[in-house]
This record gives structure tokens, sequence and C-alpha cells, in this order.
């Protein structure tokens, strides 16, 4: 008897076994099919890939996406060879008693922001010595096919040949009223088919000083990872990086109308969406929560108001980007450039950076967040 009992056991285990992988392989398969939907540049992992440039692209603005590809994505894909960002220009917030993180003050950013300058200053003048370091960054651009005509069709499949940088939605109908619907499915289509830390959205009027923000985000990133053990009881902070705003009232009328935001007076505090960075777990709780999440008509609104609750974001407020509706006093600090045209990337690139802004009435501020949301962003930037 006892022999028969282990016989039925064995077979038992191998058929479990075998229905288990077969039952594996099909799940996995189900899994891949979202990959045909989309017409996506390449589906191997990239498990070193470090930052996913994500630029949200209107389906006739080729003229914009060859200025990018010119300029500063020309050489996203190389070595980056700068000085390597000090560490100690880093702020790590740290989280309270109450489990959530310490925000940082206006006096700190200020303080970060001259460090920065007084470093880039010092880099004109004695020109040390450059660490060459193996960075990967890839971008995509992201357009919606759905609806278009056959030749706009042909046209971006020109341009794939070409380029192989587009990221195809088949079905999704391209206008400025879906863009949140894209945000999510483009979000969701990379991370299924890339391993990346940071994904950095910008717009497709955007200009980066790729190396800049790269080697400052580097230097995070490896501070982050160095200090990990000070977070042991807690989970690490999550990157949200990009310029803030709290203080913008709800829009009633005209092309940003907003007629299901409930939540409160003003939007909740938000990156400017002409260009801000997301750590990977973020991206993740954005694709997987996608089917619960309340999509409003502003991308960068429902990020923001998305990633409210959270307490391990890390609200970066960086008077860096330069990512509002119109381009702000130009300094030579800015880094995310929102707003430029084809022409202003080409004579960035070429060592002009204040190419075609004139005498802005806007400027640089840092971001209190310990006063209420008309009172944030008082503290301007001298």
């Amino acid at each position: 008897m006892r022999r028969l009992n282990n016989l039925v056991t064995f077979f038992t285990a191998i058929t479990a076994f075998f229905f288990g992988s077969f039952l594996t392989k099909i799940l996995s398969s189900v899994d891949q099919c979202p990959g045909h939907r989309y017409r996506i540049p390449h589906l191997e992992p990239h498990p070193n890939l470090f930052l996913m440039v994500l630029v949200l692209s209107a389906p006739h603005n080729a003229d914009e996406r060859n200025a990018m590809r010119s300029t500063w994505l020309a050489n996203a894909g190389q070595s980056l060879a700068q000085p390597y960002f000090p560490e100690d220009f880093i702020y790590l917030p740290a989280f309270n008693a109450n489990g959530h993180l310490q925000v940082e003050l206006v006096a700190e950013q200020a303080s970060r922001l001259r460090q920065y300058t007084d470093w880039q200053k010092r880099l004109l003048a004695e020109d040390p010595p450059k660490t060459k370091r193996v960075i990967t960054v890839k971008h995509v651009f992201s357009i919606g096919t759905l609806d278009l005509s056959s030749s706009a069709l042909a046209e971006l499949e020109k341009e794939q040949k070409q380029h192989n940088d587009l990221l195809l939605l088949n079905r999704h109908h391209d206008t400025y009223r879906n863009l949140t619907a894209k945000l999510m499915q483009s979000l969701d289509v990379l991370r299924r088919h890339y391993e990346f830390s940071y994904v950095l959205k910008v717009d497709d009027d955007t200009y980066v000083k790729l190396d800049s923000l790269v080697n400052t985000l580097v230097s995070y990133d490896r501070k982050l990872l160095r200090k990990r053990l000070e977070y042991r009881y807690t989970v690490l902070p999550q990157l949200y990086w990009g310029y803030f705003n709290g203080r913008s009232t709800i829009k009633t009328k005209g092309q940003w109308k907003e007629s299901s935001y409930y939540l409160s007076k003003n939007y909740l505090p938000y990156a400017l969406g002409g260009g801000y960075v997301l750590s990977q777990n973020l991206c993740d709780y954005i694709v997987n929560n996608s089917q619960l999440l309340s999509a409003y008509g502003s991308e960068d609104v429902s990020v923001g108001t998305w990633l409210a609750p959270l307490r391990h974001v890390y609200r970066w407020h960086d008077p860096r980007f330069d990512t509002s509706y119109a381009p702000r006093k130009c300094r030579s600090y800015h880094m995310v450039l929102h707003k430029r045209s084809g022409q202003m990337m080409r004579d960035i690139h070429d060592g002009e950076p204040c190419s075609g802004i004139g005498s802005s009435i806007l400027s640089d501020y840092y971001y209190d967040w310990t006063r209420t949301a008309d009172k944030c962003c008082d503290s301007l930037v001298v």
C-alpha cells in the first residue's frame, strides 16, 4: 500500500509539473500579445538601459522630430564624457516620524542651485579631466496612428524605416484631449519591452541638455543606492523630477478645459509637461493601476494627481527645468527647455542658448512646500 501511495504521489507531481509548464507558456504568450497592437523599434530587452526618453509627438511633426534627432538626441547612445557631478550637491530626502518624506525647503533649493552654478563656472575656468562613462540612453517618439490617412501612414512608415525610433500606437487617435491616454499606453508598451531605471517624458518642442541631465541623474541614482541602508525600514524614495506648479486653477474653458476635476480648487502639485523624469517604480505604478486611475485632460496634471497620495514620492522641484507654457528668462543653468522651435534647437546646439526667446515675463521660482497652494511659488530665483 505504501508503494502504491508513493507511485500515486510521484505521478501526481509529474502531472502537476507538466501542466504548470504548459500553463506558464500559455500565460507568457498572452502577455506578449499586446506587442502586436503597436509598432515599436526593438523588442529585445535592454537590461542596462538607464534612461528612456519618451517623446510625445504629433503624427505630422516630422520637422520637429528631425530637429531633435540632429541636435540633442544625436549623441544619446554615446558615452558620457563629463566631470562627475558631485554627490554632495544631491539632496536625498529622509522619512519623518510619520513615515512621510521630508520636503526640501526653499533655502536648501537655493543653496543647491548656487552650488550648481558655481560648479559650472569652475568647469569653465579650470577645465578639469573628464570621466568617460557608458550610460545607456534610448529614445522613442510616441505617435497615435488611428484614423490617419493612407498618405500620412506611408510617411510614418518611411520615417520608421529611416530612423527606427517611432512607437506607433495603432489604436490611439492622436489629439490633445487624448494625451493622457497616450502617455498611459506609451508607458505600458515601454514597460513590457524594456528594462530601464528612469524615463524622461518630453514634448516634441523640448530641447534637453542631455549630458547635464544624465550627469545629475547618475549622481542622484548612485547616491541613492549607496544610502539605501539608511532607508532600511522604509521604501526607497521614488523620483518625480521637474518644475512643479501647485497654484494653477482648474480650467473651465478653452483648449485646457477640465470638466471632471473635483478634487480641489487648484490642480494638485504637478511637474509641468514640457519635461519631467519618473523612476521605474512610478511608471510601474501608473501602468499597473491604469484601469483605476482617472484620466484628466492634461497629461501632466494627471500624473501629479495620480502620484499625490503616495508617501514615498520625492518631488524634486528644479528651476533648471524651463518647462512652462512659454520660455522663461534665459539662464545658463537651464537644462530642459520647452517651447523651442526646430531652428531654436539648432541654434542652442550651436552655442546660442537664448535663441528666439526675447524678453520673457516669466521668472524662475523655488517651490515652498510648507505653504498653501496660492503661496507655493512666490520665492523667486534672483
